[in-house]
C-alpha cells in the first residue's frame, strides 16, 4: 500500500469514529463511550484511541469539527442585507437551520463544550465571536440603526446566548418546534433586544 493509500486510509477510519461518535450522541442523548463507539464505526478500541488517544481528545475532535462547520456556514459568512436587522436576521436563520440540520449539533454545542480540557479553547473562541458582533453592532450603532446607549459587549453576549438557548429549547421540546416557527420567534427576540424591527 502507498503512502497516500495509507494516508486516506486513516483519514477515513477517523472520520468514521467521528460520525460513529456523533450517533452515539444523538442515541445516547449526550453520552458517550468509546467502546460504542468503535464497535459502532466497525473497528477495534485500539483504533479509536490510535486517533484520538483517549475521551477527552475525540471529544475535542468533535467539537472543532463542529466549529469549523460553524464557521464555514455561519461566522465567517458576509450575509447580504441593505441593514443590520436584514443581514442578522439571515444569520439568524441560518443559525436555526444548521442546528436543526445536524442533529448532534446540539449536544456539542451545550454538553461537550463543557469539558473541562478544552474550557480555555471554548473561552477564547467564545471572546473572538463576542468580538466580532460587538463590532458589528458597534457598526450598527455608528450607522445610526441600533440605539448608542447599547455596550455593544453586552449586547451581543445576550443575543449569543439567547440564540443558543432558545435553539436548545426548540429542540428538546416534546414535539420539536417546527424550524420555521423557531427561527421566526428567535429572531424576534434577537430584534427585540436591539431594539430594531422584526
Amino acid at each position: 500500500m502507498t503512502k497516500t493509500a495509507t494516508t486516506t486510509k486513516r483519514q477515513n477510519t477517523r472520520q468514521q469514529l467521528l460520525d460513529a461518535a456523533k450517533e452515539e450522541l444523538i442515541e445516547g442523548q449526550g453520552d458517550l463511550e468509546l467502546a460504542r463507539v468503535a464497535k459502532r464505526a466497525g473497528v477495534s478500541d485500539g483504533l479509536t484511541y490510535y486517533h484520538f488517544g483517549n475521551k477527552t481528545g475525540l471529544i475535542k475532535a468533535l467539537v472543532n469539527e463542529f466549529n469549523d462547520d460553524m464557521d464555514e456556514h455561519i461566522t465567517t459568512v458576509q450575509f447580504e442585507g441593505d441593514s443590520w436587522a436584514e443581514r442578522e436576521k439571515s444569520r439568524v436563520y441560518a443559525t436555526v437551520e444548521f442546528f436543526y440540520q445536524r442533529p448532534v449539533a446540539l449536544f456539542i454545542a451545550t454538553r461537550l463544550r463543557t469539558e473541562p480540557s478544552l474550557l480555555q479553547e471554548e473561552l477564547e473562541r467564545s471572546e473572538r465571536l463576542t468580538e466580532l458582533g460587538a463590532s458589528n453592532i458597534a457598526q450598527a450603532q455608528r450607522a445610526g440603526e441600533i440605539n448608542q446607549s447599547y455596550d455593544p459587549w453586552i449586547l451581543v453576549s445576550m443575543i449569543l446566548a439567547g440564540v443558543t438557548e432558545g435553539v436548545r429549547t426548540a429542540l428538546s421540546a416534546k414535539p420539536a418546534v417546527a424550524m420555521q416557527d423557531a427561527q421566526q420567534e428567535i429572531w424576534s427576540f434577537v430584534a427585540r433586544a436591539a431594539g430594531v424591527a422584526s
